[in-house]
């Protein structure tokens, strides 16, 4: 299997997605590009609906915007898999137990001429690239099929779904 095709982002299933989820939280914690985030105080979220904008209750098991949350049904695989350069931070929105997944592990894939290039990450242990930033300025984050698949085996995720990075475009994240 070419290595490109070990690696999904989630991507919101906007056919249930109606909310936007942000970090409401004065810590400035998303400012952390390439930082551990190290606390046991929840980071805050807010959840607001896409019609009204209105803070409303959050009823997810993974928000795949430009922070990831996960339902606390995935707590002992996203702990146990001990992510390499990533930090698993308690959040709560209104009165929900989420975890927000910190992602300060960069490698620079992204070539000006190929696009991202997975070659670069054969010389890279794999404990060290199942979850990482595809460069600095990244907003997305690939996950290695061997994290989905421990994510999975808890719970099939209702309302983000993992694509192939090989499958994955803007215009699939937009529709």
């Amino acid at each position: 299997m070419p290595i490109k095709d070990e690696y999904y982002v989630f991507s919101n299933d906007y056919s249930k997605v109606n909310f936007v989820v942000n970090m409401n939280d004065s810590r400035r914690l998303g400012i952390l590009r390439d930082q551990a985030i190290s606390t046991n105080i929840p980071a805050s979220f807010e959840c607001k609906s896409l019609r009204t904008f209105k803070p409303i209750a959050a009823s997810f098991d993974i928000s795949a915007s430009t922070k990831l949350l996960f339902d606390m049904d995935y707590a002992k695989p996203l702990v146990e898999l001990n992510l390499y350069n990533n930090s698993i931070v308690p959040a709560k929105i209104i009165d929900k137990d989420y975890l927000y997944l910190h992602c300060y592990n960069i490698i620079n894939i992204l070539n000006d001429e190929v696009g991202f290039d997975f070659e670069a990450l054969n010389s890279i242990a794999l404990e060290n690239r199942l979850v990482f930033r595809p460069s600095f300025e990244s907003i997305i984050i690939f996950f290695h099929k061997s994290v989905v698949d421990a994510i999975e085996s808890i719970k099939k995720p209702s309302y983000a779904k993992p694509v192939k990075v090989a499958d994955w475009t803007m215009e699939l994240e937009m529709s």
